[in-house]
């Protein structure tokens, strides 16, 4: 999508005139009444109502609820439990049709057991008090707040945890060459650490931490096997702060020393499609190899029948 900027505003693309964050008291209410843009709030923490054309909606931490234009609305806090929530004002040429492919297209709420979508509108809001504006940037941010708000399933599940793993699984293999942090991952998916863990603790049986590590010595060895890169620079390629580091971690993973530029390789055809080293290590007659596979690696010990 493109972002224009212009003094006419039908022609504008994309406008996010202010945002906000309020901590209600017990009872808080607006309206009814009726806004000229639309108007986005997520729900940060508590609960409260939400009544729009004659229906209740009963919306807790991680909702979210929208505001169309000159359409009458009335939103109150819990008393018991009154919710804090922060907003964006928002519209422009290309609004509609970023919306269609939200929930917002056949619903005014968005709801979740989860905190998908607090982190990007905290984020949103934080860039829009930013002392340097980022146009760009804030727009990009705005567009990752709706992307967390997709039509719900078809099959009526009502569990994110797969699409957060999924985007998860994405952002490492395209940042893990850098100096990536678990935060980072988090942050972008818009969940705590906490619950990241939890994700991969489910989905993958290893921690976020254990699966980046096993991302970046799976992505050395293969530059290993080419046998074009020393270890210093593969190290630093992988994600690791120096070659000791990658060293260290190779030998925790693998249960081998790094292998050298002079190791042979053997193409498997035996066990399965791939490539393998042996070590120069023998003991009794057996042997340790890197199976190295398009996906993965893992370390066999048996007698060396390689052809």
């Amino acid at each position: 999508m493109t972002v224009e900027h212009s003094n006419t505003e039908n022609t504008t693309a994309l406008r996010i005139y202010y945002c906000g964050r309020e901590q209600c008291a017990p009872g808080h209410f607006w309206g009814p009444a009726i806004r000229p843009h639309y108007l986005l709030h997520v729900v940060l923490h508590g609960k409260g109502e939400f009544f729009y054309q004659e229906k209740k909606y009963e919306l807790s931490a991680g909702d979210a609820f929208l505001i169309e234009p000159m359409q009458t609305h009335y939103y109150q806090a819990d008393k018991e439990d009154p919710w804090e929530y922060a907003w964006v004002g928002f519209d422009g040429s290309c609004v509609e049709e970023v919306l269609s492919s939200t929930i917002f297209q056949s619903s005014p709420v968005f709801t979740t057991d989860s905190a998908l979508c607090i982190q990007p509108m905290i984020r949103l809001n934080a860039l829009f008090f930013a002392p340097e504006k980022n146009p760009l940037g804030l727009a990009s941010a705005f567009l990752r707040l709706l992307s967390c708000m997709t039509r719900l399933d078809t099959s009526g599940r009502n569990d994110h945890n797969e699409q957060y793993y999924q985007q998860a699984l994405e952002y490492i293999s395209n940042n893990y060459s850098y100096n990536l942090k678990i935060q980072d991952i988090a942050d972008y998916i818009g969940v705590d650490r906490t619950y990241l863990y939890k994700i991969f603790m489910r989905e993958a049986q290893i921690s976020p931490k254990q699966y980046l590590l096993q991302y970046r010595i799976r992505a050395a060895a293969k530059l290993l096997q080419t046998q074009n890169y020393n270890v210093t620079e593969i190290a630093y390629s992988c994600g690791f702060r120096d070659s000791a580091a990658f060293c260290y971690h190779f030998r925790q993973q693998i249960g081998m020393t790094v292998p050298g530029k002079d190791t042979k390789w053997y193409l498997l055809s035996r066990y399965q499609p791939g490539f393998a080293c042996c070590s120069r290590k023998k003991m009794k007659g057996i042997g340790s190899q890197i199976i190295l596979t398009p996906d993965s690696f893992h370390l066999f010990f048996y007698p060396i029948l390689l052809s």
